[in-house]
């Protein structure tokens, strides 16, 4: 999770009042970054939980609700999901260009299992992984 909600805040107060299990592999918040200017919209954040994760943009989704999210997805070469439940509307949305928005996180399985019936085809003339 790429955040900008402090960590302690987060994994105290809001996780457990909207019940939120903690099963994110790593939290990187705004306040774990050296220099302010490497939040977000900037990739630092996701560039960080990457590369401490051993997986590659390719195979990586940010599910985000707002316009720095999915700058700072493109940005990192990660795969963009709104979800319209923050900053964003649908039309916003659209105007990003976004493919893959959802009303709310629950309907993500749905999403991702799509992106994962496109692995191994053929997109654009590159294969993908």
């Amino acid at each position: 999770m790429a955040t900008g909600v402090n960590p302690r805040l987060l994994k105290e107060k809001i996780m457990p009042k909207f019940d939120i299990p903690l099963v994110f592999s790593q939290i990187v918040s705004v306040y774990d970054v050296p220099d302010k200017d490497k939040g977000k919209p900037h990739p630092f954040m996701v560039e960080k939980i990457l590369s401490a994760q051993r997986i590659s943009a390719e195979e990586t989704v940010l599910v985000g609700d707002a316009r720095n999210d999915v700058l700072m997805a493109r940005a990192a070469g990660v795969t963009p999901i709104v979800v319209l439940t923050g900053h964003l509307n649908e039309a916003e949305a659209r105007g990003l260009g976004i493919a893959h928005i959802i009303p709310d996180v629950t309907h993500l399985e749905s999403v991702l299992s799509r992106l994962q019936r496109l692995e191994g085809q053929t997109i654009n003339g590159k294969e993908r992984l």
